[in-house]
């Protein structure tokens, strides 16, 4: 199957036009040629060891899902635990995420969590509201407490919630934590996240959700081969494409291939492109 390529006219970047009878509404000029040979697009940084990732963490620790053994050491809830500089976030959280302790110790330390008015414990609740879903009301009980709001243990409003108060300071090493949680789900994650990795302007480690898949679980649509428009006879009246144009280079991506492939690598224009869908 082909992929087409389209020159438009105007300059710059459009994303979801149309293409109407094989043409897009913009108006086209020929295409030229894909070159044989096109540099690749850059490799993401070489994966850290889960030594270097966690290095001030001792225990391996695994969603209760995820059918892996936990660490069977736990550390309950303290005065001391939960007042100054002393705060154990990590330990804490892990208690309640990964099921190191009984029901009972869990929703205990909720409690205390909630009541200690530290908002830092945000992010970390909202992670292990999805996976810990045994105490999904003792969870969002704390979270509601802590952010003086009234949301259902609904994993998805909390992400939605979260993402409108960027003020929400996360605890020292929370990057650090969150890489550990997703490399028990794939080691691979550890490729994109870890402690100091550095995050676009304007986003948030905490704003990172796994997307249901093993890293690659869902291929990418990878510098895909690419045809003249008169050429694209696979195209339908009205059919939703992404335009990009950069450098006098401009492409059109089917969203009907991107339905399957959720993302496209290539180089336009002699830069390296991206594409989440």
């Amino acid at each position: 199957m082909g992929y087409c390529v389209e020159r438009f006219k105007q300059k710059g970047t459009a994303l979801g036009m149309y293409v109407m009878g094989g043409v897009l509404a913009l108006g086209l000029a020929a295409c030229a040629p894909v070159p044989a040979s096109l540099p690749s697009t850059p490799k993401p940084p070489t994966p850290l060891s889960k030594e270097e990732a966690v290095a001030a963490e001792t225990a391996t620790r695994v969603p209760v899902d995820s059918g892996l053994e936990a660490s069977p050491t736990p550390t309950l809830a303290t005065e001391e635990t939960l007042t100054g500089d002393s705060l154990n976030h990590v330990a804490l959280l892990d208690n309640v995420l990964y099921g190191r302790v009984s029901p009972e110790e869990a929703q205990a330390i909720l409690e205390q969590i909630g009541a200690s008015g530290d908002t830092r414990f945000v992010a970390g609740l909202i992670e292990t509201l999805r996976y810990q879903r045994n105490l999904s009301e003792d969870i969002a009980r704390a979270l509601n407490e802590l952010t003086d709001q009234d949301l259902p243990a609904d994993w998805f409003e909390w992400v939605e919630w979260a993402g409108k108060h960027p003020e929400i300071e996360s605890f020292p090493g929370y990057e650090g934590w969150k890489a550990v949680l997703y490399s028990n789900i794939d080691p691979n994650f550890l490729r994109f996240l870890y402690p100091g990795v550095e995050i676009a302007a304007g986003s948030r480690v905490e704003e990172i959700v796994w997307g249901g898949v093993s890293v690659d679980g869902i291929p990418a649509l990878d510098n895909p081969s690419m045809v003249d428009p008169s050429e694209a006879d696979y195209l339908v009246p009205h059919e939703r494409v992404f335009g990009v144009s950069i450098n006098g280079d401009t492409r059109a991506y089917p969203a009907r291939f991107l339905d399957w492939h959720e993302m496209f690598n290539d180089v336009v224009g002699g830069e390296p492109v991206s594409l989440a869908y």
